[in-house]
């Protein structure tokens, strides 16, 4: 598959969340409005290289929460798994999961419901939170990204031949996504962690050169 496909299914997703938002954004709003709001808080951790360490916060990960969306999950489900079969999938997944979450994203502005969309980043020490969450199902997808230069002992056997026939090619992010499924219920605290045990993909963003030709 090349890129010109993988750029024609983003857009598809793109306008498919556009013109029919399977989201009910009057229940979160009615929700808000009745006082019935809670609020969740995590933190993100990774391993610790060290052996016999203590986890390590996570730091650099961005964190959104949307309404959940059953397309929006189709979407990223499909991804994922066409990205474990197909190489030039894989090789730009990061961005097309970035794709299909802002495509939503911009369904629920149009609707305008912007305030229903909710991002924040972790703290030093790895945790988030988000407060006066409108009862009801949401959706958390978080990302770190770690940068990945051509020719480091971090690239695999995998990602060398994937990259092999891409001129330019400087290095890659590797993405690191979570997807949770979650219920926000009236005053109550939920809480989650992010950790490398529950990650829902690794994904990839491959980088070339700015002086790069097609």
């Amino acid at each position: 598959m090349t890129l010109l496909p993988l750029l024609i299914l983003a857009l598809a997703a793109s306008l498919a969340a556009a013109e029919s938002l399977d989201v009910s954004t009057e229940a979160y709003r009615e929700a808000a409005a009745r006082g019935e709001v809670g609020a969740l808080s995590g933190r993100a951790m990774i391993e610790n290289p060290r052996p016999g360490a203590d986890p390590r916060p996570a730091t650099e990960v961005g964190v959104t929460l949307v309404p959940r969306s059953e397309r929006l999950l189709d979407q990223l489900r499909s991804i994922r798994e066409r990205a474990r079969r197909e190489l030039d999938v894989y090789r730009d997944s990061a961005l097309v999961v970035a794709e299909a979450r802002q495509a939503l994203e911009r369904a629920l502005w149009r609707a305008g419901a912007a305030e229903l969309v909710r991002f924040t980043a972790v703290d030093p020490d790895g945790r988030f939170a988000f407060e006066a969450l409108p009862a009801g199902n949401w959706l958390l997808i978080a990302q770190r990204a770690v940068f990945v230069p051509k020719g480091s002992p971090a690239v695999s056997k995998r990602d060398r031949e994937t990259f092999a026939s891409r001129p330019r090619f400087t290095g890659y992010y590797a993405v690191t996504i979570w997807v949770r499924e979650l219920t926000v219920a009236p005053g109550q605290w939920t809480e989650l962690e992010l950790t490398d045990r529950n990650v829902w993909m690794t994904a990839l963003a491959e980088e070339r050169a700015k002086n790069a030709g097609r």
